[in-house]
C-alpha cells in the first residue's frame, strides 16, 4: 500500500494504532503511539477500558480506598469509580484529539467494559499496532512487564509498543538489535520509518552469523520501506552476548525496536530487557504481523 502523506513510493502495512488508555495509563504512551501513527501513517485509535474486577471491588463492603497524601481512608463505592472512570475517558479522548491534530492523523476512541488484557486483544484487529503502557490493569503497579507483554504480544495480530513507565526521556536512536529473523527482517522498514519521524539516527545490532554475513543492509531497508532515501545509520557487532545484553538493558534515549524471539541471547535475556529497559520498546513477536 502506498502512503499518500509519506510521499511517492513509501510503503505503509498497518491499518490504525490502537493505543490503550486504561486508569493507570498517562500521557507518555500516547505521545509515543502517535509518533508511531504517524511513522506508518495511519489512524490513531483510542480504547478506554473500565477494567470490570476493580468495578467488582468497589462493590465489596470490604473494599477501601487508601489516601497516603492525606492520611485517610474511605470505602469504595462503584458509583463514585463509574464516574471517575467516565471523567478519566473524557481527559482520555480530548488528549487524543490533541495528539491527533498535532500530528495531523485520523482519529477515533471507544470506551469498553471488561478485563483490560481480554479487551485489548478483542480490539485488535488485523493491520493494528497495539500500544499501551508498561503496565495496565487495576493491580498495574504489581505486574511483570515481561509476562504481560510477552501474554498480549503472543496473541496480537501485529507490534505492540511499550511505554509510559518512566520520566520522559531525550532524543537519541532507534536501536534495532537485527538477526536475519522474519520478525527482524519485518521490523527494518518500522525501525526506519520511525527514525525518519522521530529525526533520529537507526542503530542496527547484527547479532549471529548469519546476520553478520549480510551485504549491504541500506538496500534492504530501501525495500522495506519503498524509499531511496534512508536516515542516518550505524551498524555495528557486539563483541559478545553481555556487550549486546548491557547496551539494551541501559539505552536511556530513544526507542528500541525488539524482535520479541531472539534466539541468539539466552533464555530469560528477552524478558530481563523488556523489565530494565528505560525507553519506549516496539516488540514484535516470530511470526509476521497479519495483512
Amino acid at each position: 500500500m502506498i502512503d499518500p502523506k509519506g510521499g511517492k513510493g513509501r510503503i505503509t502495512r498497518f491499518r490504525r494504532v490502537l493505543v490503550v488508555l486504561d486508569s493507570a495509563a498517562g500521557g507518555e504512551v500516547l505521545k509515543a503511539a502517535a509518533g508511531l501513527a504517524s511513522a506508518e501513517s495511519c489512524e490513531l485509535t483510542g480504547l478506554f477500558v473500565e477494567d470490570q474486577d476493580l468495578l467488582r471491588l468497589a462493590a465489596l463492603p470490604f473494599a477501601r480506598e487508601v489516601q497516603l497524601s492525606k492520611a485517610i481512608t474511605r470505602a469504595l463505592e462503584p458509583e463514585l469509580i463509574e464516574r471517575d472512570l467516565q471523567a478519566q475517558a473524557s481527559q482520555a479522548k480530548a488528549a487524543i484529539a490533541r495528539q491527533a491534530e498535532l500530528h495531523r492523523l485520523a482519529w477515533s476512541f471507544h470506551m469498553v467494559r471488561g478485563r483490560t488484557e481480554e479487551q485489548i486483544l478483542l480490539a485488535a484487529s488485523a493491520g493494528d499496532i497495539i500500544a499501551m503502557a508498561r503496565r495496565v490493569g487495576p493491580l498495574a503497579s504489581y505486574a511483570s512487564v515481561s509476562r504481560q507483554a510477552r501474554k498480549i504480544a503472543a496473541r496480537a495480530p501485529g507490534p505492540l509498543l511499550l511505554a509510559g513507565d518512566r520520566e520522559p526521556v531525550t532524543p537519541g536512536t532507534v536501536l534495532l538489535p537485527y538477526d536475519a529473523s522474519p520478525a527482524a527482517e519485518f521490523m527494518l522498514g518500522l525501525a526506519s520509518n520511525l527514525a525518519e519521524v522521530r529525526q533520529e539516527p537507526l542503530e542496527i545490532m547484527l547479532l549471529g552469523e548469519q546476520a553478520r554475513g549480510l551485504e549491504n543492509i541500506e538496500e534492504r531497508i530501501r525495500s522495506a520501506t519503498g524509499r531511496s532515501q534512508t536516515p542516518p545509520l550505524r551498524v555495528w557487532i557486539p563483541r559478545d552476548k553481555a556487550t549486546a545484553t548491557h547496551r539494551l538493558c541501559d539505552l536511556d534515549r530513544g526507542l528500541l525496536v525488539l524482535p520479541a524471539d531472539l534466539s541468539w541471547f539466552e533464555a530469560g535475556q528477552v524478558e530481563r530487557i523488556l523489565e530494565e529497559i528505560r525507553v519506549p520498546v516496539v516488540l514484535q513477536t516470530e511470526r509476521e504481523p497479519q495483512p
